[in-house]
């Protein structure tokens, strides 16, 4: 082929890319034309349905726990923040899974955004307004496609050049759908999926009035707008930049150790002759890298040779690749294995890359059916199965005869102040916590102390005895939701 042949082919390339990007942006601002976004400074909007609380599912790959909902967000496109505020009540009857079940009492959730905040800001272009205006301020490209067996045309972007976002537009120039991608610790980089539809005019500006939301390829959103307001105050204030985590260290007993601090959950990390154990690892990879690096202070010279993971929630197992990367061998309940094997090590971690995906190492497990015991010869620790725990399928708890100390997570968490969701009231009783009293009495552990993986320290048995006095009974299900 000639010189000239080269050029030719370059020269309708690079046409063929401009007239791309030029068609873009004309889609874009066809739909900013047609939703009104360009002039729009802040849109609110509210309305009920459901949530679902991602990363709590009662099973390791299954769905997540469903919630009745009132659900209202304001955003500032000028500012770049967005401020949501969640109100939850029961739905699930018998109350299965995470996320502060069972609820007795009304939960409040608020959660503010900005563009530094998580995966970039990609959470502000999750409104049709909020697509379009970043849309216009990148450099997007189009291509015809299918959703739901109906011709749309496919509309891309990075924010921030690299956060990947995927608009789908229909034949009248409305936003249908937006994905995205967001770290994850332990799903690695997530789909995260918002469905439009039904589309009403408010005050000029064209909003859906139904909006579902996957992420990791289950709902935690499903709601019916019903109202829309623009261009209202919105004094937001911003979200505090996050702080480096905090690990305090306090010897419950000889050659254990509480690990308490910032971000919250709780870890133990439990002495032996020839290596150290961590129970728990946390809610974050770099509080996790934390608790390593304090257990190494405690105790230099012992390699942390086993980690025990209570089970898959997302507080507690976000922690589980940095303990794979240390050399830890994972001690796990077996219902977990595909999940851990299949998912948890084997999704992409290219958004933030963490140590495993930046140092590979081969993982190791001992699965725990029903009990598995860690002994010297002097010392014992004891992993047990909770049999239907209600807040997980999978939960293991640990135990220290000698010591008659228990290390237990999510089944007790030690609040009992009346101000927190899942306090029952008075002369009723937690499923969860009864769960704990049956399987106690099941093995007949003789247990003084509890060491909480929420809470605010080291209690003893009398707290759970008490909470135990009364009827057990889950919240009354509220049909009619909001």
């Amino acid at each position: 082929m000639t010189k000239k042949a080269f050029v030719g082919l370059a020269l309708v390339a690079l046409s063929s890319a401009t007239v791309s990007a030029k068609d873009a942006r004309s889609i874009v601002g066809d739909v900013s034309t047609t939703i009104a976004a360009a002039n729009l400074k802040t849109i609110q909007y509210s309305g009920t349905g459901f949530v679902y609380v991602f990363g709590q599912s009662y099973r390791p790959g299954g769905p997540y726990p469903k919630f009745y909902a009132k659900y209202s967000r304001i955003v500032d496109y000028e500012r770049g923040l967005s401020r949501e505020e969640t109100f939850r009540k029961q739905f699930e009857n018998p109350p299965r899974g995470g996320g502060q079940q069972p609820i007795y009492r009304e939960a409040r959730g608020v959660v503010v955004t900005g563009e530094n905040s998580g995966w970039g800001g990609s959470a502000l272009a999750l409104t049709p307004q909020g697509w379009a205006k970043a849309a216009m301020a990148a450099n997007p490209t189009s291509k015809p496609a299918s959703l739901d067996g109906k011709p749309v045309t496919l509309v891309s972007f990075l924010i921030k050049g690299k956060y990947k976002v995927d608009g789908y537009v229909d034949g009248q120039n409305l936003l249908t759908k937006v994905n995205t991608w967001m770290p994850n610790p332990i799903l690695g980089d997530t789909l995260v999926e918002t469905i439009y539809s039904n589309y009403e005019d408010f005050g000029g500006v064209k909003f859906p009035t139904r909006i579902v939301q996957k992420q990791g390829g289950y709902p935690v959103l499903e709601i019916d707008v019903k109202d829309v307001q623009k261009n209202v105050e919105a004094s937001i204030q911003p979200p505090m930049t996050p702080s480096s985590p905090h690990v305090e260290s306090q010897e419950i007993a000889e050659g254990v150790w509480y690990l308490y601090g910032t971000p919250d959950i709780n870890s133990v990390a439990v002495e032996f002759k020839d290596y150290v154990v961590v129970i728990e690892s946390s809610v974050t990879e770099e509080r996790a890298l934390a608790n390593i690096a304090e257990v190494k202070r405690l105790v230099p010279g012992k390699p942390i040779r086993y980690h025990i993971n209570s089970h898959h929630h997302s507080d507690h197992a976000a922690g589980l690749r940095a303990f794979v990367a240390e050399g830890a061998t994972i001690i796990s309940h077996e219902m977990n294995k595909p999940f851990y094997e299949n998912v948890v090590l084997r999704s992409a971690h290219e958004l933030e890359p963490d140590t495993l995906s930046r140092n590979p190492k081969p993982a190791k497990f001992i699965w725990v059916k029903e009990k598995y015991v860690l002994t010297d010869g002097q010392r014992s620790l004891e992993i047990y199965w909770v049999h239907d725990a209600g807040h997980t399928a999978n939960l293991l708890m640990s135990y220290m005869p000698k010591e008659k100390l228990l290390f237990v997570t999510d089944v007790f968490n030690q609040w009992f102040d009346g101000q927190h969701p899942n306090d029952p009231p008075p002369g009723l009783v937690s499923p969860y916590y009864a769960a704990l009293g049956d399987n106690l009495k099941r093995l007949h552990l003789d247990v003084e102390r509890i060491a909480p993986c929420h809470g605010r320290g080291v209690v003893s048995i009398d707290l759970l005895k008490k909470a135990l006095e009364g009827t057990v009974q889950a919240p009354t299900i509220d049909p009619t939701g909001y």
